[in-house]
């Protein structure tokens, strides 16, 4: 992709709007008496607040703090006239790839008396850009339906609900990191001509917005300048959760225990870990393809095939804002500003940035 160029539905998700019907979520529902007691004693995060309409980005990690998954624990739709009841439930929003470990971690550790569990047929459609509020606007009067609260008052997080057909459908305001923009989560139960109706009325009122479609190449452009790391390639099982960088988003260090606390305390408060997540950006048309990096590891330029790697590039695509970015883990010795290479392609230079690119 030349320079400055880019797809119809990249840019409108950067200018205006855009629609993405297919992100790659699942939503694993968690009831019971005990559902939030659970998930607090698993999540990273503080879910104190989502029985009140506010999400949290979290980890769930195994008892080494290495990464199980990173999710979004979500209200369910209808959470407004629903709160207080007996029955807790919330929504896990998790990437599809994790869906065996999520539920291999919640076999383990959600007992059958306090909550149950089961992957949920909820669909996410998400709408980026600074016209996702007024796109929304637009779907609302074309489709009839209201807000319990218009998304344009959220804050990062913050969800409401709106009653499609007689349905409840749950709006999230994505967060401030994420981009501007709404995730918008349908039960999609025995429900294959509506959901046909919905996806052609939200295409409707992003057209009317100015934007368009987009796909998942555009996605991965998108996540990449933000410095968003993902399941499967900046994160999993190999992971410590301190690497990433998202601290401040995904743990907190003042609620009680949680599956994993006394290694992320440790690291916390009396050490460090040794690689953190990091940009990397190199010449422009080094390579004919961005990705052939993914993989590579990383050495200090030394004019010797045996320098030690010092990092490894986990995913790189071709902005058409930055040119060529990746990300990737790299040692904490090694500066930011530094310039490193790749064992495996000698000769491209890679510059080691801070996160994100879309500060710069």
């Amino acid at each position: 992709m030349p320079e400055g160029a880019g797809s119809d539905g990249y840019r409108a998700a950067v200018e205006r709007v855009g629609l993405f019907a297919n992100v790659g979520r699942v939503v694993v529902a968690v009831s019971g008496s005990g559902a939030l007691r659970v998930m607090n004693g698993l999540a990273s995060n503080d879910v104190t607040d989502v029985p009140l309409g506010r999400g949290i980005y979290s980890f769930l990690l195994d008892r080494r703090g290495r990464v199980v998954v990173d999710l979004r624990i979500l209200p369910v739709a209808g959470f407004e006239r629903d709160a207080g009841g007996g029955t807790e439930t919330v929504w896990l929003d998790a990437p599809g790839e994790a869906l065996p470990s999520l539920m291999d971690h919640l076999r383990t550790y959600v007992p059958p008396m306090f909550a149950e569990y089961r992957e949920a047929s909820v669909s996410v459609h998400t709408l980026i850009g600074p016209r996702a509020a007024e796109a929304l606007e637009q779907w609302e009067a074309a489709a009839g339906i209201s807000f319990v609260r218009q998304p344009g008052e959220l804050a990062p997080l913050e969800a409401t609900t709106v009653r499609i057909g007689g349905i409840p459908a749950l709006v999230v305001c994505r967060e401030e990191i994420e981009g501007p923009g709404f995730d918008l989560y349908v039960d999609r139960t025995g429900r294959a001509r509506d959901a046909e109706r919905l996806s052609r009325q939200l295409e409707g009122a992003v057209t009317r917005a100015g934007g368009a479609v987009a796909g998942g190449g555009d996605w991965e452009i998108l996540r990449l300048e933000r410095g968003l790391p993902v399941f499967g390639s900046e994160l999993g099982a190999d992971r410590l959760a301190q690497e990433a960088g998202q601290d401040d988003r995904a743990i907190s260090f003042a609620k009680g225990c949680f599956t994993g606390q006394e290694v992320v305390a440790r690291i916390h408060y009396r050490g460090h870990v040794n690689r953190h997540l990091r940009g990397l950006r190199w010449t422009p048309n080094a390579l004919h393809q961005a990705r052939n990096l993914v993989g590579a590891e990383l050495r200090v330029p030394s004019g010797t095939g045996g320098a030690k790697p010092v990092g490894l590039i986990t995913s790189a695509v071709h902005s058409p804002r930055f040119g060529p970015i990746g990300l990737g883990y790299v040692r904490r010795e090694v500066a930011l500003g530094a310039v490193l290479e790749s064992m495996d392609h000698p000769g491209v230079a890679l510059h080691v940035t801070e996160l994100p690119f879309t500060c710069k």
